[in-house]
Formats: C-alpha cells, structure tokens, sequence
C-alpha cells in the first residue's frame, strides 16, 4: 500500500495555478482585481509578446507594509475575509488569497509596493524553488507586480498557450471588461511599446462605453434599467437591427464582477425571441448590483460564474425591463410585401408572371391561384428565402441566400475573380479595441481578399477599396463580422482562417430571404451555383438546394 503524504507548499501552489491561472489573461485579471481592492485610481498593464515574456501592472493604490507584503505569498492569505460569515458577504474581488502565490509558482514573479508615509518601500523577488529576495525600495504610493516568463517551470503547460495575437485579444478582453465595471478608475493597456487602451476617468458607464467602443457603436444600443427586491439592473442592449452572427457582444457583470449565467443570458434571448432571426444575437452589457448575501461568487476557481439565490427574480427583473424597451410589434421580418402570383399552365413547364394581387369573382383578394398560358419561365420566389424551380423529374427548392453565399465563397477563395474597385470616398471606421487589433495583425489576409485598408489613428481605420460584390456593405458591420470570425478560429492555422474569412465575405453581402428576385437573376443565380465545386451546401454545411422527385411528391401525398 502506497503511503499517504503531505504536499509540499510549491508543489500546492502549481496544482492552485492550474485552477487559476489558466493563461496570461488570468494573471492581468487577478492583479487588476487587487489593484481595484486596495482602491486605485489609476491601473496600467504593460505587457510583452501576449504576455507570455512580461506583465507588469502598476496602480496607485493603498500599497503595503513590509509584513503585509510578505504574507501576500502566503497561500489563502487574504485581508478581505475573516469569518466565514464574511464568504456570504463578499464585496471585493480577490478575496480568496490564492493568486499571487499561484503565479509566483509557474513564473517570475517582483512585486514593489510602497505606503507614503512609511519610511521604506518593499520589494520581494521570487527566485526559483520559491525563495524570496526581500530588499527595500524607494517611497511611494501603491504597488507594482512584474511576472516574466510565465509557465517557464512547467512547459507542458507552456506549450498549450496560443499565438501572441490570441493571448494578447484575451487580455484585451480582460482589461475591457474591468474598464466597464470601473469608469471611475482610469486604465491603459501597452503592448511591445504600443498603447492598445487609454480610458482616463469617466463619470458614468455610458461615458466609459464611448471611451471603450466610440460613439457610432453606441448609438446601435439603448440603455435600460429597472430596481427589484435588492437588486438594481443596468445595461446597454443591441437595437434589434444590429442583433450578430455571434455571441461576441455579451458581458454580464454582477457586482462589477464579470461572470457567465444561464439564467440571465436566457432572460435577454427570452426578450428578443421573435424580434431577430433564429440565427442571429442581441449584444448587450448587463450590469447587476444585488445584495452578496443572495449571490454566490464561490462556485467557480476564477470566479467566472455566479449561482443567484433566487434566478426566478434575475429572470423576471430582466425580461420585463427588457419588454418595455423592445417593440414586440416590430420584429425584424425576413420577408416583405411578398407579391401574390397568377398561375398560368401549358402542356410545357409551368410559368409564373406577377400580375399583382388575385381577386375572386365577388372583388376579394384571394389567394387562390388561376391558370392560362405563359409557356416559358421554369422558376419563381415563394417567399423569405426560397425559390421554386419545376424540372422535369419534379420540384426543387433552392434558398437563394445560402446559394449565393456559396458561389461568393468560391469566388473570395479563387481571388482571381475577385474584382477590386477604389471606394469614390474612403471610410474611415472606428472598431473597438480587440476587434481593431485583429483587423490590423490580419492586414495582409484581407489584403488577399480584395480589403484595402490602412491604420488611422487610434482604432480607425480607412478603406480604400473594396471587392466589387461589397461595395454596397456595410463596411463597419463587415469588419466586426470578419474580426468575430477571426476570433473564434484563432489558433486553428492559416488555411482555417482564409476559408473561414471567405465565409463570413460571403456570408455578408448573400442575397438576403426578403429580396425578391427577378426572373433573369433567378436565372443568372442558379446557372452560377451549378459552376461551383460543391452546389449542394453553403460554406456553412448547410443545403442551398433540396430536391423532390415525382415519387417524392407521391409518397408525400400519400399516394404509394
């Protein structure tokens, strides 16, 4: 029988970082919540190469003492708890005293900290097999934290870190969200020498949402809010119109903590169901203040999750603030003023033509169809996306948007019948910060598909040219679309990311289910879809066609 023993304390530690400490995004996430703790004003985060070689963050906050700065090393050593009362009771963010000690165990860790009116300041040095350096630094107020190289004792875990670009848009994301929580405290963000964020102080969270995503991004959101039994709602909502393609534009903070809850985020899908199509997603950034005794912040090692003492209350606070900002009788419709048809038969195919609207024989519009004889048109829209095309040896049912998504989608991957056409104005869009990075890292990419665009000044860019097929797209909503694409395949190799970008290109300027095509485009669309290498599905694995033979149609009136 194998004998059971203590762990050492280091050997603790590492098996502590792998709950928490999962890339460099989580050490930025927990300084900065210690940074907020000890009551800075202002917070800045310097990092090189995606934060694996270095994160420095410095704030100028109440700092420590010499004692106190040696016990933060000190494994569940924390000075925001102190019975277990307290656990129900949480109002800080790094209250569990596992983080410093964590990242000293996989990195190299200097932490500087200073109180005016001490005569000393404090540094610590973490040396390897956990040692520590303490020597006496210059007076100041508030603390800065350096870790290098982290992960360098465990390269297994090292080894599993994404690309610069990949760990540097999580940190962005990180620094983002504390922005949000905190309007008061200022933040920066610098990169190789680059600043990427610079917020000074706001007076509000609307002005700190300006700061962060600028004023055009944030006219396609309303705010809302509403007041339950101890519990407050804040929040900015997508107008309908701009409902996604993904989830990038949701953030739920609860008690300025950024979290993910089923509850919350079914409530505001709950508001918007019907508003927006079934594939699409309301952005919003949703802020709860609710008394700590009917939440608990404890149920997750990073504190990304929250359990709610009573979600039936969340939900119903949500939904109805929610119902009274939306027009439940505006939805976003997929078809409009769908023309009504004369049928006319022949011996022939039949043949459609729009005559306008049907009457009977009392002066009612009907929609009874009629016959006579227009021997030559094979096809005709039925609505919302889908076109009718009679063959010979049936009915086949094509949806026009994934058709044409998946001829665009060939052409973008071609190029070379990709025509590029100089915008007779160049735009200039401002992007949010994440967005704008991968824009800008992936330059030469889009450069590939036709996008003609340089940096211009902080988060803008200015286009210049455009393919041919989007030259009538929204330029801003094209970019978000392409950098959320970007996003969520980082990491997957570069042939992932072409096809993937060639699908979002397609995806945006297809044809849409409420245009109403004539019948030489119906013609010119189905004539280009059968030049393509796979006709039968989208870019996105989804059938642009379906067909149903003669027997078919038998079987489904149950006539075999």
């Amino acid at each position: 029988m194998s004998e059971i023993s203590i762990l050492p304390e280091f050997l603790i530690n590492k098996i502590a970082a792998g709950e928490v400490i999962e890339r460099p995004a989580s050490v930025v996430r927990e300084l900065i919540d210690n940074s907020i703790d000890a009551s800075a004003k202002k917070i800045s985060v310097e990092i090189l190469h995606g934060g694996k070689q270095l994160i420095r963050v410095i704030d100028d906050g109440e700092g420590m003492d010499r004692k106190n700065a040696s016990l933060c090393f000190e494994r569940h050593a924390t000075s925001k708890i102190k019975s277990e009362d307290d656990l129900f009771n949480i109002f800080t963010l790094g209250f569990r005293g596992e983080a410093l000690p964590a990242i000293a165990s996989v990195s190299k860790v200097t932490l500087i900290t200073s109180q005016p009116d001490s005569p000393n300041g404090t540094k610590i040095e973490i040396r390897i097999g956990y040692e520590r350096l303490i020597t006496d630094a210059p007076v100041w107020r508030g603390t800065c934290v350096e870790v290098r190289d982290i992960f360098y004792n465990t390269p297994a875990r090292r080894k599993f870190l994404k690309s610069v670009s990949t760990e540097l848009s999580h940190i962005i994301d990180v620094v983002t969200q504390k922005a949000l929580s905190y309007p008061e405290i200022s933040f920066s963000l610098i990169h190789n020498g680059r600043d990427i964020i610079s917020v000074p102080e706001a007076g509000s969270r609307r002005e700190r949402f300006i700061q962060l995503y600028g004023e055009e991004l944030f006219n396609e959101f309303f705010d809302a809010s509403e007041e339950g039994d101890g519990i407050k709602l804040y929040g900015f909502f997508s107008f309908i119109e701009f409902a996604r393609a993904t989830r990038n534009y949701q953030y739920i903070f609860v008690n300025r903590r950024a979290v993910k809850n089923p509850t919350v985020s079914h409530a505001v899908y709950n508001a918007y169901s019907g508003l927006i199509p079934k594939d699409r997603h309301p952005a919003f950034f949703l802020f709860l203040d609710i008394n700590p005794r009917k939440v608990d912040v404890n149920v997750h090692p990073a504190k990304r999750e929250v359990r709610f003492d009573s979600p039936e209350e969340i939900h119903k606070l949500i939904t109805s603030s929610l119902d009274k900002n939306l027009s439940k009788g505006s939805p976003v419709t997929m078809m409009q003023d769908t023309p009504s048809y004369e049928w006319t038969e022949t011996r022939g195919p039949f043949a459609v033509h729009d005559s306008g609207p049907v009457f009977d024989s009392a002066g009612f519009q009907t929609d009874i169809l009629t016959y006579g004889a227009v021997p030559h048109a094979r096809y005709f829209y039925i609505g919302e996306s889908f076109i009718a095309a009679i063959t010979e040896g049936g009915l086949t049912i094509i949806d026009q948007h994934a058709a044409h998504e998946r001829i665009l989608y060939e052409k973008f991957l071609k190029k070379t019948s990709v025509e590029v056409e100089n915008l007779l104005f160049p735009a200039r869009i401002e992007l949010p910060v994440r967005e704008y990075n991968v824009i800008m890292d992936n330059k030469k990419l889009l450069h590939d598909f036709g996008l003609d665009f340089d940096e211009f000044g902080l988060n803008n860019v200015i286009v210049r040219a455009l393919p041919r097929e989007l030259l009538k797209a929204d330029i801003k909503g094209l970019l978000l679309d392409i950098a959320s694409g970007i996003l969520e395949e980082q990491g997957t190799g570069k042939e992932k990311l072409i096809h993937t970008t060639a699908a979002r290109l397609a995806c945006h300027k297809a044809v849409r289910g409420d245009e109403g095509l004539k019948q030489d485009e119906i013609t010119r669309l189905l004539s280009e879809l059968e030049k393509t290498e796979m006709p039968d599905r989208c870019p996105h694995g989804r059938p642009t066609r379906i067909h149903f033979s003669i027997r078919d149609l038998r079987r489904l009136f149950k006539r075999e």
